[in-house]
């Protein structure tokens, strides 16, 4: 749930969740919560503790003091989830747990369900709450649970599962169910965290300590964009392998393009606008999770790949079931990875589980230590089956135990690292120009502090980072999951998506990207491309790839001028750069000359001024992807109903145009050809 949801309610006159401020001798186990429930309260939830989730799930008459069957004393707690709901019950940040350093806190408490099944307790974290800025919670678990009362404990050590220092103020979570859907009642009793010295060497280290070169603008602050391109001074070749785009799984929820029974479904026109797309990677998952089997999953995978043309060499492939709820043995890995081989397939990335780190319900790795013994393993029988192989790990980036722990313990071990890079704004409550701009900022800056910890556990090792999922994710104005969102995937998470786009390509992040997702349904547009059940449409983000990789050339190169900047918060930090962002790029044959500018601006129109270098322009076209609705459907019938033309005024060594706002636009420059002595030479 986003932090601008969790607007808390607070219920009752007495505070039963006591905080103790002294320890009684020096390395004793001291109680900093304690909560029986004995106390009377009113209707609602009692003392101490605060409703969350959305408005509309905040019903008192959900989390109610309880005297039936209490585990101990007169009275438990009782939480129930009606179906299609989201509603779920903190300690109240008033009494948060505030943990120190060197310290390990354990959470104990009794629970029980009306029936059998799954509960999940966790800590939701802020660095502060007045005003709430929320950080990366130290975990969530699943608890299973049934109608007997049943004893539960969590151990966190700080400094390896959380940093007291971002972690200030921890708030104990319970949700009577991790499914929205499903009807559950929950009890839970004699809940009572302890603290003590923890008995655990060392610490990581934080990330936000570390040093490394900031996120390059290339522009400096100023009134206007105007900048001057140089195609002699080449920053480096083009990974146009950013602009792909993930396919789930061979037979996944959209049922395309194989069917459960393995049937080639895909539609002839959905198979060309694939193809037009002109993808240079993408991925698939949970190819083990298919009724017809991994093998055969593999075999479609490599025919599917080879009718859209996109090469095997550039996509990873993941084996594991959907959801990380069961994991296959080492040698079943090797084995399939030989297969491949066999058929002489070109694949060589190996992503070794789907977000491992996600607290579903009957996850297989209720630990990061879990998942990395099983890692080991399997990058052990890769490469005993496939010496080539480059082998990627999942991490969670902003979890100490889940991403700067792996990355530690692993070390040596992977070559690729995947961290599913997505934005968790709140797009009711956030500007236009802190979601496309501030968000992206934030997010590439921890793909740089990411690369940072590679280089500091991996000296003299070419380790990269690979995302293959991203994009925008925010729930709804109601607490409606992010598929369902417009925002997420109209022009608010184009013009995100755009932006993060031009960093991708200009500056050198990534080795591969793959956008989240290519197959859904219309009434779920919250981020897939083309619809299932309706393929004569196209999503706004078809298009901004469409024509992002028509203008991905083989160079990039440098910028030097001024834009329009910037300025805001995300984090706790304040992240300024430029509200126009620009990538340029120089084709293979250097005749062409490709722009992508994004304006980040709801309201305003930005003229553009660019001076060309080492390159006499002839001719320009463009256009420019834009619509007006906040609220819009983003799948569109008319490609016209987002996507015009962009005039494009050439004088001399300088081209002009303007950039509407909330847009981006995609500029070809032809070079001028002239003929010498007979021969043709191209000009600059």
């Amino acid at each position: 749930m986003n932090l601008a949801q969790k607007t808390h309610l607070r219920f009752g006159c007495f505070l039963v969740l006591s905080h103790l401020l002294a320890s009684f001798a020096d390395g004793a186990e001291t109680v900093v919560f304690r909560a029986d429930f004995e106390a009377s309260a009113p209707a609602g939830p009692p003392g101490g503790w605060s409703m969350w989730g959305a408005q509309k799930y905040k019903d008192p008459a959900h989390f109610t003091r309880d005297t039936q069957q209490p585990h101990g004393g007169a009275a438990s707690f009782r939480l129930h989830h009606p179906a299609h709901t989201e509603g779920y019950i903190v300690s109240a940040p008033d009494a948060a747990i505030r943990p120190q350093p060197g310290k390990t806190s354990t959470a104990s408490f009794w629970a029980r369900s009306d029936r059998a099944g799954e509960a999940m307790f966790g800590w939701t974290a802020y660095r502060k709450v007045q005003p709430f800025e929320e950080v990366p919670s130290p975990g969530f678990f699943p608890l299973a649970v049934d109608p007997q009362w049943k004893p539960f404990r969590f151990v966190l050590h700080e400094g390896w599962d959380f940093f007291a220092e971002d972690c200030r103020h921890l708030l104990l979570t319970f949700r009577a169910t991790p499914q929205a859907a499903e009807e559950r009642t929950l009890w839970i009793d004699d809940v009572v965290v302890t603290e003590q010295p923890s008995l655990r060497e060392g610490r990581l280290i934080n990330p936000a300590t570390l040093t490394y070169p900031p996120l390059e603008h290339r522009l400096q602050p100023g009134e206007q964009l105007s900048l001057t391109i140089d195609a002699d001074k080449r920053l480096r070749e083009t990974c146009r392998e950013v602009g792909g785009v993930s396919f789930h799984r061979v037979a996944g929820w959209a049922k395309l393009p194989f069917d459960k029974q393995g049937r080639y479904v895909l539609p002839t026109e959905l198979e060309e606008a694939i193809r037009q797309m002109r993808l240079p990677m993408t991925r698939f998952y949970a190819l083990g999770d298919e009724p017809f089997g991994l093998q055969t999953a593999i075999d479609k995978a490599a025919e599917f790949l080879d009718r859209i043309g996109v090469d095997q060499a550039a996509t990873p492939l993941e084996f594991e079931i959907q959801g990380a709820t069961s994991k296959l043995p080492p040698e079943t890995w090797a084995r399939r990875v030989r297969h491949s081989l066999d058929r002489g397939y070109r694949f060589r990335h190996w992503e070794v589980t789907n977000e491992p780190y996600v607290g579903r319900a009957g996850r297989a790795f209720a630990t990061a230590d879990s998942y990395l013994e099983h890692f080991l393993a399997v990058s052990r029988a890769i490469r005993s089956a496939h010496a080539e192989a480059q082998i990627g790990m999942a991490v969670a980036h902003r979890s100490p135990a889940w991403g700067n722990y792996l990355l530690m313990r692993a070390a040596g071990q992977y070559d690729f690292v995947v961290g599913h890079y997505y934005s968790f704004p709140n797009v009711q409550r956030s500007t236009f120009e802190d979601v496309v701009l501030t968000g992206n900022y934030q997010t590439l800056d921890e793909i740089l502090q990411t690369s940072a910890l590679l280089r500091l556990y991996n000296p003299g090792r070419d380790v990269y980072q690979y995302d293959t999922e991203w994009g925008l994710h925010s729930s709804g104005p109601q607490g409606e999951r992010a598929d369902y969102v417009h925002r997420n995937a109209n022009i608010w998470g184009m013009m995100h998506r755009a932006v993060r786009l031009i960093h991708y390509l200009r500056e050198d992040l990534l080795r591969g990207a793959s956008s989240w997702e290519m197959f859904t349904y219309q009434r779920a547009p919250g981020f897939g491309f083309l619809a299932q059940d309706a393929p004569q449409r196209r999503s706004m983000n078809y298009w901004l790839h469409y024509y992002f990789n028509r203008h991905a050339g083989r160079w990039v190169l440098g910028l030097d001028g001024t834009a329009p900047y910037h300025e805001g918060s995300a984090g706790g930090r304040t992240y300024r750069g430029p509200l126009t962002p620009v990538v340029a790029t120089l084709s293979k044959d250097e005749r062409q000359l490709y722009l992508v500018l994004a304006n980040g601006s709801w309201e305003k129109t930005v003229p553009v001024r660019v001076m060309l270098r080492g390159f006499v322009p002839s001719s320009g076209t463009g256009v420019v992807l834009s619509h007006s609705d906040p609220d819009g459907d983003p799948f569109l019938t008319r490609r016209e109903d987002l996507v015009r033309e962009l005039s494009v005024k050439i004088q001399g060594q300088e081209w002009s145009t303007v950039l509407p706002p909330h847009a981006v636009a995609f500029v070809t420059i032809q070079r001028q050809e002239r003929k010498v002595a007979g021969w043709r030479q191209t000009g600059g």
